[in-house]
């Protein structure tokens, strides 16, 4: 049978073209036709809960047929693109879901922005979908310009910065709407991963690795990295240190760029996957035989098996990205 040596064999064994990338599997030759620019966003439709999925019958700030608020994420939301695809999820625990993701792709590009609500502050989820939102449109307009991916990604993390603090209000206090950050672009040289937090990027690939530190004493000291000199060094806290929102900062980006040896893949995830499956090797091994959209499935469904404390979001990014010279 004919098979894509990134994806595997199609569904039908009568299909001449990957049905994900789509190389021609007759003769081997990578796709050559433009990949449209495109995103999705996790974001509730803005006139349906994202609970429930009911229309709104008021613009009350709750939904009449549940009760609860009004939500801007979705309870569950899967984005699929092909070579970049993402789940979230609220999880077993938690009353709605503010983490949020957005997908995208374009000729040589596959990018995905993800963003976990800090569940101590007011409307995280409408920082968390602002900041995501901002910072991949952010990402596609200055690399469709042909920007460095790591210049890009430091000004996309900015751009989160400043969503994520429009949306706080006098009424929140001391508790503004905040989230952390993670970005990952893939294009036909490598990929490029941006974080504020403790959202995590994952190689899966050859010599599979966790590419982010989290912002917390405990990861910092752990990996050997300097900590601020105005905070207590513990090396058990995990709080986190660094966020966006109105009361963060303004903290940048720390950014990481890698140069695979082969073909793989970037994910992306909240700490409601990573809490319950953070090993790099095994993350790898979940990617086999699997389209993207599948593997983030599955993913989810193995942290809501452990227990599903926390909304889940993960996304991942083929490399390297058809469309591309590389491709």
């Amino acid at each position: 049978m004919r098979a894509c040596p990134e994806h595997g064999p199609p569904s039908e064994v009568d299909h001449r073209f990957c049905e994900v990338c789509g190389r021609n599997l007759d003769t081997g030759e990578p796709p050559r036709v433009e990949v449209p620019t495109v995103w999705v966003s996790s974001r509730a439709s803005g006139t349906a809960c994202g609970g429930c999925g009911e229309a709104f019958a008021s613009a009350e700030a709750y939904c009449d047929h549940c009760g609860r608020r009004r939500s801007v994420g979705r309870d569950h939301a899967e984005l699929d693109l092909g070579t970049v695809a993402a789940v979230t999820d609220r999880g077993r625990r938690r009353r709605r879901n503010e983490d949020a993701v957005v997908v995208g792709r374009a000729a040589g590009l596959n990018l995905a922005v993800v963003c976990d609500g800090v569940s101590t502050s007011t409307r995280s989820d409408a920082a968390s979908h602002d900041a995501s939102e901002a910072g991949l449109t952010s990402l596609l307009a200055d690399l469709g310009r042909g920007a460095d991916p790591a210049k890009a990604t430091v000004e996309a993390a900015r751009a989160a910065a400043a969503a994520a603090r429009a949306v706080a209000e006098a009424s929140d206090g001391d508790t503004p709407p905040s989230c952390t950050y993670v970005s990952g672009v893939a294009t036909p040289e490598g990929v490029t991963v941006g974080w504020i937090g403790d959202s995590r990027a994952y190689w899966l690939g050859p010599d599979a690795a966790e590419l982010t530190v989290d912002d917390s004493m405990a990861a910092l000291i752990a990996a050997g990295r300097p900590v601020p000199a105005a905070l207590d060094p513990d090396p058990e806290s995990r709080a986190l240190i660094r966020w966006l929102g109105a009361d963060s900062g303004d903290p940048e980006a720390q950014v990481v760029s890698l140069r695979p040896s082969g073909p793989g893949h970037l994910l992306l995830c909240s700490d409601g996957l990573h809490h319950y499956l953070s090993d790099p090797a095994a993350l790898a091994d979940a990617v086999a035989g699997r389209s993207l959209i599948d593997v983030a499935r599955h993913l989810t469904t193995v942290a809501l098996d452990g227990g599903g404390h926390d909304n889940i979001a993960i996304a991942l990014l083929a490399f390297p990205p058809p469309g591309g010279p590389l491709s």
